[in-house]
């Protein structure tokens, strides 16, 4: 790496860790790209060259962690039951949330509505973890498991709803589960989605 791109890379570096920090303490809202400029020691328009906008900003910070997760999990879904499975998949990504729950709650409070490059940015994420879902359908589908006239693509979709589900159980302060209770519930959930759709022990 030039010295230049080492520069570049340390100054993001900067950018990301303070408006972590920002976006924790002072909460989304709260937190303007003039205050992260300044505790990121750079000029106001670095910021916005980096981030192009705070919302793209922190979803980039967001994907920057959960991407390798996710990449991780779908490459290392061990053979075994639908549930298993599909709990290899959200465990570690419930653990992310569950590591940092004040940002999280931001970021699950935004996530839904993003659009332009903070959308792009999350996108490739949850693609992989969607066509890895799909693919753990298709197995089961294969096993006999599940019922052979499942659409791999819509019960992936929903499998992946209950998992969203627990994540906002767990962050929510109505409800605000331990990452323990959240992991057993989704559990729960999933065993009764298999049991709707016809599995060995469905009567």
């Amino acid at each position: 790496m030039s010295l230049r791109e080492q520069a570049k890379s340390d100054k993001w570096e900067r950018i990301r860790a303070a408006a972590k920090r920002l976006f924790v303490e002072r909460g989304y809202e709260g937190t303007t790209v003039r205050a992260i400029a300044a505790e990121a020691g750079v000029a106001t328009g670095t910021v916005l060259v980096y981030g192009e906008t705070k919302e793209a900003l922190l979803h980039e910070l967001w994907r920057a962690e959960a991407m390798p997760l996710v990449e991780k999990a779908v490459s290392t879904v061990p053979r075994g039951a639908f549930v298993d499975r599909c709990m290899h998949l959200f465990a570690p990504l419930l653990a992310h949330y569950a590591s940092q729950p004040e940002l999280a709650r931001v970021v699950v409070k935004e996530l839904p509505w993003v659009t332009g490059s903070a959308e792009a940015a999350h996108r490739p994420a949850l693609a992989r973890l969607l066509e890895a879902l799909a693919r753990v359908v298709d197995e089961g589908r294969a096993s006999g498991e599940l019922r052979a006239d499942l659409k791999p693509d819509a019960t992936a979709a929903l499998a992946f709803s209950l998992y969203y589900a627990a994540v906002i159980r767990m962050l929510a302060p109505l409800m605000q589960l331990t990452p323990a209770k959240a992991r057993a519930a989704l559990r729960g959930d999933l065993n009764m989605l298999v049991a709707g759709l016809g599995s060995k022990g469905a009567s």
